[in-house]
């Protein structure tokens, strides 16, 4: 019997939770912020099958709007937020969750869409999710995908079969490639340009995949397993892979102040700093102060001030300081009493690198968007550059793969300042599992 039929079926609280959670996403779209998600009031497994949900939709939105908009008189965009937001949570079920029952999928979207949306939106959903429910072929893990008009790539490398081509020619491989894995044109036309077509091929595949969560461990941590571990080494020492529980993973870093949630990527930038003995650090653009954290248990015998021009950010950071004598978080105001021989910038990006954690930052990439992005890192790095001491060292860091971004504002700064590149490094996202690792780009300077 198919799989898809035979799975219990979930709450109806969590679809409603998610269609809900949608709306206001399907009325800003392309413009999307990181979500502010609170399951509260859910059960632990509706509420693991709701993120589930709305992090599929939205990390795989633009082909989900292809595929209804087949089945719709009218474009998918042209519908109310409301109606939006049921559609393409239900669709993102039934072709991307293949555990789901489809009749418990499509009766309780047809329940919310009359009770939620208006009265007459229950017949059009039936009718377009039962439609689409019949697209879905079956999927292969094992069977790498390849441009095709009757198949999607998966995570983590398999393929989604579908019973008619409903994709776009793959002759035009921007164009179906884009649909394919959900990103804007104009990003897969970019990347090409720069990278080539096999490179942006790999570049978007990766975008749709679930990453891990990758934990830093300290010095001589055993990384061996067994069955009764929640963790698996990762490739690169000094780093595992989660795999258990969320209050496993609590005491499992509280264990060691050391550990963090970290990919590696992010910890290379700071690693750069490794052969330095600086006295004093600002790092500041620092967030909820994961690098901050890194650098003061690095550098022991360094002051670490850290701030961030968000609030709700920096109260964040004052919690991750707690308990380390050397890290002290200050107002933004405050950074510019002193100079200090490491200024970290972790500077605000188009996070390129990190799509896959980071879905709904795909769909913000725009030629302005870019310029206002390259503009704003201008005006940090020139605002923080008089921090350095004369003789110190500037780290410039990103999660971003694009040259814009990254050497072309470090080649500026150095023009600038006639400061010296001590190392730089562009690493772009690849990897699954164990392998997996985030796309980032970093420079250390002295100047």
């Amino acid at each position: 019997m198919n799989e898809r039929h035979v799975a219990q079926a979930p709450s109806t609280s969590a679809r409603l939770w998610v269609a809900r959670a949608l709306t206001e996403p399907a009325e800003r779209f392309p413009d999307l912020d990181p979500p502010h998600l609170d399951p509260a009031g859910l059960s632990p497994a509706d509420a693991a099958l709701a993120l589930a949900i709305y992090r599929t939709t939205i990390q795989r939105w633009y082909t989900l709007e292809h595929l209804l908009d087949q089945f719709l008189t009218q474009r998918m965009r042209r519908l109310e937020p409301a109606m939006q937001a049921v559609l393409l949570s239900a669709a993102a079920q039934l072709v991307f969750l293949d555990r789901l029952p489809v009749y418990a999928v499509v009766d309780q979207a047809v329940g919310i869409a009359r009770k939620h949306v208006r009265a007459g939106a229950s017949g059009m959903t039936n009718a377009v999710l039962r439609k689409l429910a019949k697209l879905v072929a079956g999927r292969d893990p094992d069977t790498p995908w390849t441009p095709s008009r009757d198949a999607l790539p998966l995570p983590g490398g398999g393929v989604l079969t579908l019973n008619s081509p409903a994709m776009p020619d793959p002759a035009d491989a921007v164009a179906h490639l884009a649909v394919a894995t959900s990103m804007p044109r104009s990003l897969v036309k970019r990347w090409a340009e720069v990278f080539g077509m096999e490179t942006t091929t790999a570049l978007c595949l990766h975008a749709i995949e679930n990453p891990p969560t990758v934990i830093a461990v300290e010095p001589g941590f055993d990384a061996a397993t067994d069955s009764d571990t929640p963790w698996t080494p990762h490739e690169l020492p000094g780093f595992v892979v989660w795999q258990g529980k969320h209050e496993e993973l609590v005491a499992f870093l509280d264990a060691h102040p050391m550990r963090r949630v970290q990919d590696t990527a992010s910890a290379a930038s700071c690693q750069a700093t490794t052969d330095l003995k600086p006295q004093t650090i600002l790092d500041y653009c620092a967030g909820r102060g994961t690098k901050s954290r890194q650098l003061a248990l690095m550098h022991k015998g360094a002051k670490v001030i850290a701030t961030d021009t968000h609030p709700d950010r920096r109260e964040q950071l004052r919690e991750t300081a707690e308990g380390i004598d050397n890290l002290e978080v200050v107002t933004p105001d405050r950074a510019g009493d002193m100079q200090y021989d490491l200024v970290v910038l972790d500077v605000p990006c188009s996070n390129t690198g990190v799509l896959a954690r980071r879905p709904e930052a795909r769909y913000r990439h725009s030629q302005l968007a870019m310029g206002k992005l390259v503009t704003l890192q201008r005006e940090i790095v020139d605002l923080a550059k008089s921090w350095v001491r004369p003789g110190g060292h500037l780290l410039y860091c990103t999660c971003s793969i694009e040259r814009p971004e990254n050497r072309k504002q470090v080649d500026r700064l150095l023009r600038n300042t006639h400061g010296q590149l001590v190392t730089d490094d562009a690493h772009l996202p690849a990897g699954t599992g164990d392998s997996y690792t985030d796309g980032s780009y970093h420079a250390l300077m002295r100047l």
